[in-house]
């Protein structure tokens, strides 16, 4: 893994992808390997876990020159670990791993609904049988506008 790593980081690992042992988090001294073309070869029974492709890796290790000039190989290691659990760039050294997604999305749904703003009681929702008032710039209330907008129902549609 850390041969790989460092020629990644250095523009000079042969294109392909990297597959690992497992899907336990590597370390640097874990075996991997580098096949050509995925599309070609027939898997390797030893290295069943898909790592990342060549141009990822490089990527990785750019991100991780952000925080470092010549990133050490635990930088590179944690910058390619990251991107490989969470599909992200390692936002800074030492970062927690982020929160799931349900979480993720429930807050910016949260985020989304109220910045809608109130609804106005002089402008009725235009959606058919509702009796709430259309917030600001929309001709339905909040609710029916999150769904609008979202193309899901929304989970917030008995706040006020």
């Amino acid at each position: 893994m850390r041969a790989a790593l460092r020629a990644a980081s250095e523009g000079s690992l042969e294109s392909g992808w990297l597959y690992l042992a497992s899907s336990e988090d590597p370390t640097l001294d874990s075996f991997c390997l580098i096949h050509g073309d995925a599309e070609e070869q027939e898997p390797d029974p030893n290295f069943p876990q898909g790592g990342l492709d060549t141009q990822t890796l490089e990527d990785c290790a750019h991100c991780a020159r952000q925080f470092e000039a010549k990133p050490t190989d635990d930088l590179l290691l944690e910058s390619f670990t990251y991107y490989w659990r969470f599909d992200a760039w390692l936002p800074h050294p030492g970062a927690p791993d982020p929160p799931p997604w349900e979480e993720t999305k429930a807050r910016l749904d949260r985020e989304f609904f109220d910045s809608l703003g109130p609804e106005r009681s002089s402008v009725h929702c235009k959606e058919e049988g509702c009796t709430r008032g259309a917030v600001e710039g929309s001709v339905l209330c909040r609710a029916h506008h999150f769904e609008m907008v979202k193309h899901e129902r929304c989970p917030f549609a008995n706040d006020t």
